[in-house]
């Protein structure tokens, strides 16, 4: 076995037990006076938020390394690249597939209630296109892959302003003033329906 593959192994075992450790000091702490106590079993409460915990954890480990010996600009490629190849390795990579998402709260230029046909995966994006980013940024990188706007990630919208080419990435300037790299981004809105549009007609569908 080589060194890359042992060191891999290594952590692997570690990881799980720093996982068996962190449900174990939830439940001294917090699951005996969490009030679905009765329901943890059914709910896996403790097994969901260590999991949770300790993906952030090596995120921000491997972040704080990177950041040691890299500029913000390099750890945005760095980081824009790692979604690049995630996304290709993921069935549903796909630049032809659209979701469908219903928006119940309110944002700008989007009446509550609408529904949004979303491009989750644009190569490319205009001056003046609807995008969603993450409430927050930076955000977890785990929120891309392991769950994106089908898990409901916490969004704003806003419209870009130009589009342009810095180092090997494309990044979008939005009218807030905020750049970001195009692989950031949650996803470009195609359309936009009101609440009382009749969406599978516009889409061409049947509605049996």
């Amino acid at each position: 076995m080589g060194k890359f593959s042992k060191t891999l192994e290594q952590f692997q075992s570690v990881s799980g037990e720093h996982y068996l450790k962190l449900m174990d000091s939830l439940e001294e702490d917090h699951c005996w006076k969490c009030p679905m106590r009765s329901t943890s079993t059914r709910a896996y409460c403790r097994e969901l938020h260590a999991w949770l915990k300790l993906q952030k954890a090596l995120e921000d480990g491997i972040e704080e390394k990177i950041r040691e010996n890299h500029s913000k600009e390099e750890l945005d490629t760095i980081t824009a690249r790692f979604l690049e190849k995630r996304f290709k390795k993921e069935d549903s990579y796909d630049n032809s597939t659209l979701v469908i998402l219903k928006v119940d709260d309110d944002h700008p230029g989007i009446p509550p209630g609408s529904s949004l046909i979303i491009n989750p995966h644009p190569k490319t994006v205009k001056k003046n296109d609807l995008i969603l980013i993450p409430e927050e940024m930076p955000c977890p990188v785990s929120w891309f892959f392991k769950a994106g706007l089908l898990a409901g990630v916490p969004f704003k919208t806003s419209k870009v302003v130009r589009s342009y080419h810095q180092g090997p990435l494309w990044y979008v300037e939005t009218k807030e003033g905020l750049q970001i790299p195009v692989a950031f981004l949650l996803g470009v809105v195609v359309n936009i329906f009101g609440k009382d549009a009749g969406l599978t007609d516009s889409l061409g569908l049947k509605n049996d």
